[in-house]
């Protein structure tokens, strides 16, 4: 039952985190999203096999400290925002906004009698890790969209790890899990004392 509840938490978490960067892109005059029929709420989808199966399996196989996972991005053609800065800023941190209020409401409807304990607990450390994981200044993480979008979009940074950060982000993983692990969770611990301010 519990990792049912925590699968079914995950898949929320990833398909409205994908789904924000897609309606924040269509706001700031990028169709693409809904050109390709991703404006959805449908799972299916915005799964990807790596990202949404397998590697939240195998974190919980090995009884990793959290579980973690993402779903297919939604694709944005960011020369079409408009400003495209800002745009590119504000469609990068929609995803874990979106995570960090997810938290949040799960928080208040357990408080309100809504949800049971272990459902709120389980959505609050879900979205916030998945919040905290895609806030690493790297690309193609979030975070690293909102640093390199005040970069000169041929700057030789941004080229490289737009074609290799996602090599990079998994080999990180795999050699330096601990130490990926350590920044995910203290960036998760900013997070839940702020949702703590808040509520």
């Amino acid at each position: 039952m519990e990792i049912f509840i925590k699968i079914m938490c995950l898949v929320m978490a990833v398909v409205l985190h994908e789904l924000s960067h897609g309606l924040a892109a269509y706001s700031f005059g990028d169709v693409t999203a809904k050109q390709m029929g991703r404006l959805s709420l449908n799972p299916i989808k915005h799964i990807d096999p790596l990202g949404s199966i397998i590697l939240p399996a195998l974190l919980y196989i090995t009884h990793a400290p959290f579980l973690i996972g993402w779903a297919k991005p939604v694709p944005v053609n960011f020369t079409q925002l408009r400003p495209q800065t800002m745009g590119t800023f504000l469609v990068a941190f929609a995803g874990p906004m979106m995570n960090i209020l997810l938290a949040i409401v799960a928080s208040i409807l357990w408080k309100v009698g809504v949800l049971p304990e272990n459902v709120a607990t389980a959505a609050v450390q879900i979205n916030v890790i998945l919040a905290a994981f895609n806030m690493l200044p790297i690309l193609p993480l979030d975070g690293g969209r909102m640093i390199t979008c005040f970069l000169p979009q041929n700057h030789p940074i941004f080229i490289f790890f737009e074609r290799f950060g996602f090599f990079i982000v998994m080999g990180a993983f795999l050699i330096f899990s601990a130490q990926v692990h350590g920044v995910i969770l203290f960036l998760a611990n900013i997070i839940l004392a702020f949702l703590n301010m808040l509520i």
